[in-house]
């Protein structure tokens, strides 16, 4: 297992790709972040009508553009092999084929918690700053999170990112195609959304609790709004991190069962 875990990493840096892709995640989620911090002003939720903004997640909202970069990379990193044909040497130097995904899984689930952490890190920060700039502040009465909660958040976001990795991952696995594997990946994140925008607010609220974009980003909450998917943090997260579970466990099977 060390030697497929040093062959993965030896892989994944010669890949043009991948510093574009942390690179791409890295500014997608900080700018974004960025921007919607700088478009919220409290002249737009006057205290006397109560205002439910959501400081956390506004600071990390460049999160829904940042994990397009994760899921680029994590189907990249298998994607490129088996079009490329190089999976077959990859597996005739690793017969144990399992070993190789679970390898990848290992390498590009650390890389990109790291970059999101990173990215999440540097997001909350110019984004609070952003929004105290803007008028929220606790000496104007908004709701401000502690210390618990925003590191929950920040990192509960990066965990998120590498959950997408991961699954984007285990969809490729499965596909053996690239552009297959990408469209899948966000038909399953972003049509959810369309979706429960179409149907009752009540019914689109509940069927939330199970796509995992909008389950996982429940990570990112500090107060409990009206509109937000109930579910509590943790179970949000836990919901995104079954599907990259069940799409990796997947992938692992169906790879060591059939021709490469």
């Amino acid at each position: 297992m060390s030697d497929a875990l040093r062959a993965e990493w030896t892989k994944l840096r010669a890949l043009r790709s991948t510093p574009w892709s942390l690179f791409a995640l890295l500014i997608s989620t900080v700018v974004l972040s960025w921007l919607i911090a700088a478009s919220t002003h409290t002249n737009r939720c006057p205290i006397s009508e109560g205002c439910h903004d959501d400081l956390v997640a506004i600071a990390l909202g460049g999160a829904y553009l940042g994990q397009m970069a994760a899921v680029s990379l994590g189907v990249l990193a298998l994607g490129s092999e088996f079009s490329s044909g190089m999976i077959r040497t990859t597996f005739a130097a690793t017969p144990r084929r399992d070993h190789v995904l679970l390898a990848k899984a290992v390498v590009v689930g650390g890389l990109v918690f790291v970059a999101g952490l990173l990215a999440s890190v540097l997001a909350y920060l110019i984004g609070s700053t952003v929004l105290a700039g803007n008028g929220y502040t606790a000496g104007n009465g908004y709701h401000v999170a502690g210390f618990g909660v925003e590191l929950r958040a920040v990192v509960g976001t990066a965990v998120y990112l590498a959950t997408v990795a991961l699954f984007s991952l285990g969809v490729t696995a499965l596909l053996r195609h690239t552009a297959a594997a990408i469209s899948t990946v966000f038909a399953v994140l972003w049509v959810p959304l369309i979706v429960i925008s179409m149907l009752p607010m009540d019914v689109g609220l509940k069927l939330g609790r199970f796509c995992p974009m909008l389950a996982g980003l429940a990570i990112q909450r500090s107060t409990a709004a009206d509109d937000a998917i109930p579910i509590a943090p943790g179970v949000g997260l836990l919901v995104a991190c079954a599907y990259a579970a069940a799409a990796l466990a997947a992938g692992i099977w169906l790879v060591a069962r059939r021709d490469a």
